[in-house]
């Protein structure tokens, strides 16, 4: 076989192999899904006004986040501010979470909240629809669910 003739199969099948290992690396990728779930649960911390002439106020804030069984990459985010000691709720959302990222992202009716996620940490802001920075918040995941107040009857 002539050397230039060798040479030309020899790169033909480097190529293959190359072809052959990427597709096979994609396809891995795309039957072993990201672990997500590390988001679900309790998360704690503080939300602290950045716009200080406002109707806004620094909150001591837990947010639970559970996974949308039916939206994979999806979850439900409610967000309690604590007044007094106990949970108020502002309201529910979904949310987004985009694993290369480590990104979740929630849109609401008012605006925008994004959380980097590490670890046991989540951090982020929440952007008016206007693009005006108003929150910044950081939280920590919870070892242990958050009890939910249940007032008690006089007996």
């Amino acid at each position: 076989m002539k050397p230039a003739k060798f040479l030309l199969v020899a790169l033909f099948i480097a190529v293959l192999n190359s072809i052959a290992a990427a597709q096979g690396d994609a396809r891995q990728a795309q039957q072993i899904p990201p672990d997500d779930s590390r988001l679900a649960g309790d998360w704690r911390g503080d939300s602290i006004c950045v716009v200080r002439e406002s109707a806004c106020h620094d909150e001591d804030s837990l947010y639970h986040v559970t996974k949308l069984a039916e939206k994979p990459g999806w979850f439900s985010m409610k967000l309690d501010k604590i007044v007094e000691g106990k949970p108020v709720t502002m309201g529910t959302m979904d949310c987004t979470y985009d694993p290369a990222k480590q990104s979740l992202i929630c849109e609401f009716p008012r605006g925008i909240l994004r959380f980097i996620v590490q670890d046991e940490k989540m951090s982020g802001t929440m952007n008016l629809k206007d693009g005006t920075l108003w929150r910044k918040i950081t939280l920590k995941k919870s070892s242990a669910p958050e009890r939910r107040f249940v007032p008690q009857r006089a007996p």
